[in-house]
């Protein structure tokens, strides 16, 4: 094997590794009505999900903001974020 191709190989390791959201958060509408939420991640980006009546949606981000009306949570790696009675909160740390 050439040093090239041991340098592929661990470059393709370390993108697998950094795709895997084993560092992801959970996200737990424990309401009987659905809500948007906007999910601000750390690299810029923006993103309006629709959270059902007890629904849970599992790696919504690794590293982010999330809203809800008026109140907000940031978080990163393995988290649980939860909506009862309208409002959002940090549940657990996994």
């Amino acid at each position: 094997m050439t040093v090239r191709e041991i340098l592929f190989f661990f470059a393709a390791v370390l993108g697998l590794a950094a795709s895997n959201p084993a560092g992801a958060v959970d996200l737990q509408n424990r309401d009987k009505k659905s809500y948007d939420v906007t999910v601000n991640g750390s690299d810029g980006s923006s993103t309006t999900v629709t959270v059902k009546a007890g629904e849970s949606v599992k790696d919504i981000c690794s590293d982010c903001v999330i809203l809800l009306g008026a109140g907000s949570v940031e978080t990163r790696g393995r988290t649980t974020v939860k909506i009862e009675g309208g409002k959002i909160s940090l549940t657990s740390a996994k």
